[in-house]
């Protein structure tokens, strides 16, 4: 009796395992799923909202980045979460009473976790989607007129797509829902924006 349990529980194992197989192997072969590393630079620029007269917005600046994504794919449309570290550099321009100008540069790093919703027209791509973005560290000049940044906030990406083969490029706008800092004594919110373009690569 025990026997011909244990036979018949190997045999309920054998099947589920056999069929978990068959359907990553059909997700596969019909590329419902995709996963791989990305990589990518950023044009990256603060932006001021709401902020006094002796406050501006300083010059672009180069960023990078480089995690991974996974892509489903179904009837058309695609969900892609993604994970990355995004190092950031930015600038903004403070004014004191005599009109000189003082630069501070922003620096930080962070990791990112958009979930982008799209749509796909043959080897383009259409998508959408918020981010989720936690700061891990950053740098503040010792006279900056700005308070630590937060832990966490939320944004949001859009953009399109390219796949090419086992290659996808990405390009994205990213803006933000809310401040990250805030300038002096409640006189500005510090957002940052960024353009971004990224080189995927399909591991399955």
């Amino acid at each position: 009796m025990l026997k011909s349990f244990k036979t018949e529980t190997m045999k309920k194992k054998l099947l589920m395992t056999a069929a978990l197989a068959l359907v990553c192997s059909v997700m596969v072969q019909a590329q419902i799923f995709t996963i791989g590393p990305k990589a990518g630079i950023s044009s990256t620029r603060v932006n001021l909202k709401d902020h006094a007269e002796r406050f501006d917005e300083g010059d672009a600046a180069y960023s990078y980045h480089v995690g991974a994504f996974a892509r489903i794919n179904i009837l058309g449309f695609y969900v892609q979460p993604e994970a990355y570290f995004n190092s950031v550099k930015g600038e903004y321009i403070s004014r004191n009473t005599i009109g000189d100008d003082e630069t501070f540069e922003i620096n930080k790093n962070k990791i990112d976790v958009p979930i982008l919703f799209g749509y796909k027209i043959g080897p383009l791509r259409l998508n959408l989607g918020p981010v989720a973005s936690f700061n891990l560290d950053s740098e503040i000049d010792k006279d900056a007129p700005i308070d630590e940044y937060k832990n966490a906030v939320f944004a949001y990406q859009a953009g399109l797509g390219l796949d090419i083969s086992k290659l996808t490029v990405d390009l994205r706008y990213e803006g933000n829902f809310s401040n990250q800092a805030t300038l002096g004594n409640n006189e500005g919110e510090v957002r940052i924006n960024q353009v971004m373009l990224s080189l995927g690569l399909k591991l399955l």
